[in-house]
């Protein structure tokens, strides 16, 4: 992960995510089609010739594929919970996630990419069922969140916020694999024969001569 700190409101320059528009289940809808998008480049690249491409950081300070594929289904699990915790409890206070503490602790760079990519979907699912039932007033239900500032939000902003999560990381993990999967290296068409003199004027006298029945113009094949 970089130094630099999407925003968490409003619009974000990097990623395109609009935190002011958008109604409930399009977010939704948006957020598990790119988890979708998350899980599928990342076994994609571990498929490739060199799996070990999700295991690379592009910059030590910026994480792997894999190393943001973990963050990624980690974020839908523990956002889950948050709306559990607040339909549960009044104006609840969310643990902090510890977001680069778990990189090391549950060493997220040797972790199986299909099994992450796996559980990433699932999470993505059961995130998705648990917000599109969410009522209004439900919506509106307030929790002390710590990231990045402490305030306290609600579950509206928390489905949009983890959408914008979704997004922003999204765009992460297939520009690292841009940067650092084997480019394809597209195999040498063949040299074109060589045409000698006199293949050169049988070719000329081929098509100075046409076949019985070319030739003809349109009229005097269709006449009569």
């Amino acid at each position: 992960m970089t130094n630099q700190q999407p925003p968490v409101d409003g619009y974000c320059e990097q990623c395109g995510f609009n935190y002011d528009t958008g109604d409930l289940q399009g977010t939704v809808t948006l957020l598990v089609r790119q988890a979708a998008e998350c899980s599928m480049a990342l076994t994609k690249a571990a498929a490739g010739p060199d799996p070990n491409v999700v295991r690379l950081r592009p910059k030590p300070e910026v994480w792997s594929a894999i190393e943001y594929a973990c963050h990624v289904r980690d974020v839908l699990e523990v956002q889950r919970l948050r709306i559990a915790q607040c339909l549960a409890e009044d104006r609840p206070v969310y643990a902090p996630m510890d977001r680069t503490g778990r990189v090391k602790q549950l060493k997220y760079e040797d972790q199986d990419p299909m099994e992450v990519a796996a559980a990433l979907m699932r999470f993505a699912r059961e995130f998705g069922a648990a917000a599109r039932v969410l009522t209004p007033p439900q919506l509106g239900r307030l929790g002390l969140y710590n990231y990045p500032v402490r305030a306290p939000r609600s579950l509206g902003w928390i489905i949009r916020h983890t959408a914008h999560e979704i997004q922003h990381h999204r765009l992460d993990l297939t520009t690292i694999l841009a940067q650092v999967e084997p480019h394809i290296v597209p195999k040498p068409q063949p040299a074109p024969e060589e045409i000698t003199e006199e293949g050169a004027e049988e070719a000329q006298t081929e098509e100075a001569e046409p076949e019985p029945g070319q030739g003809l113009s349109a009229s005097s094949e269709t006449a009569g």
